[in-house]
């Protein structure tokens, strides 16, 4: 089997063989402290914030992160309403009310990651 090399950009995508997968990149989160990691959530949820250049970064590797969990979440709702609306009334329901705050909060993900990887890439130009 050969092996080709990785190539990789700063949103954390790389070729390896001949297939593309999209990582998601946290090393500059990683890296941050607790009182940092708090700042990075505030300027990734909030749109008033103006944040460092490594608190941006961290923020903008963050977006994906959280995208990617909130669809995931959203998944596992909708086959707990699928299951559950028929059999479990009350469960069913309070799963409807549960998804359309998790998919509130993953529009709201989607548009602050969009924001500040333009943000980025408007700041690197």
């Amino acid at each position: 089997m050969e092996h080709r090399p990785i190539v990789s950009d700063q949103l954390g995508r790389y070729c390896e063989s001949d297939r593309y997968r999209l990582v998601v990149k946290l090393d500059v989160y990683q890296s941050c402290s607790r009182r940092e990691k708090r700042e990075v959530l505030d300027a990734f949820w909030r749109s008033h914030i103006q944040p460092t250049s490594r608190i941006h970064q961290a923020a903008t590797q963050y977006g994906p992160y959280a995208v990617i969990c909130l669809a995931a979440v959203a998944l596992e709702l909708a086959l707990v309403i699928f299951v559950s609306i028929h059999r479990a009334f009350v469960v069913g329901w309070l799963a409807v009310l549960l998804e359309a705050v998790v998919l509130a909060s993953l529009c709201w993900a989607v548009v602050r990651s969009r924001a500040l990887r333009n943000t980025s890439d408007i700041s690197e130009n």
